[in-house]
């Protein structure tokens, strides 16, 4: 997680075409969304903000792609959160 002027941003690596959608962290610190969606037509990127909002009790309005949206590393802008809320909300280390 990285804190900017706009907000929040998020760094994850998606696992698509995934029994369910979960969010891990790897011991080195990176963070796995593994989507059920697949990577088509933009699926998996809506499944990952809807699912990402979800957790974070938070309008989908709030959260942004904004890189890698035909790439496996994403770059997920939250607004009006701070790192501490949303590591707590989705429960992985800060």
């Amino acid at each position: 997680m990285q804190s900017s002027p706009a907000g929040v941003k998020l760094r994850i690596h998606v696992k698509p075409l995934s029994r369910e959608n979960r969010l891990t962290s790897e011991p080195d610190g990176t963070l796995v969304m593994h989507v059920a969606a697949p990577p088509t037509k933009g699926k998996a990127n809506r499944e990952i903000i809807k699912w990402l909002a979800h957790k974070l009790r938070t309008p989908s309005s709030m959260l942004q792609m904004i890189s890698g949206f035909h790439s496996d590393t994403k770059v997920i802008l939250i607004v009006g959160m701070t790192p501490t809320e949303i590591a707590a909300k989705l429960e992985i280390p800060q």
